[in-house]
C-alpha cells in the first residue's frame, strides 16, 4: 500500500508491465477535483502525472504487479 501523496519528481510516467488480472490489489488511484479515479492498466497501459496530481496504490494482495517508472526531476 503506498498512501496518497504528491511526487518530488515534476512528472511521472508508469508502465504497466502485466495486467491486473495477474495480481489482487495493487490499483493506481487518482484524486483529482475531488473525484476518485481508479484508471485499469493492461499489460502496456501508460499513465502519466505531474506532481500537482494526489494518487496512492491500494493494498496488494496477491500476485506481482510489475511496472516501470520514468521519473522527470
Amino acid at each position: 500500500m503506498i498512501n496518497f501523496h504528491t511526487d518530488v519528481s515534476q512528472k511521472t510516467m508508469q508502465v504497466a508491465l502485466n495486467d491486473e488480472t495477474e495480481y489482487e490489489g495493487g490499483r493506481l488511484l487518482f484524486v483529482s477535483k475531488g473525484i476518485l479515479n481508479a484508471p485499469e492498466r493492461m499489460t502496456g497501459t501508460v499513465t502519466i502525472h505531474d506532481n500537482t496530481i494526489v494518487h496512492g496504490v491500494t493494498l496488494l494482495e496477491s500476485g506481482v504487479r510489475y511496472g516501470l517508472f520514468f521519473l522527470k526531476k
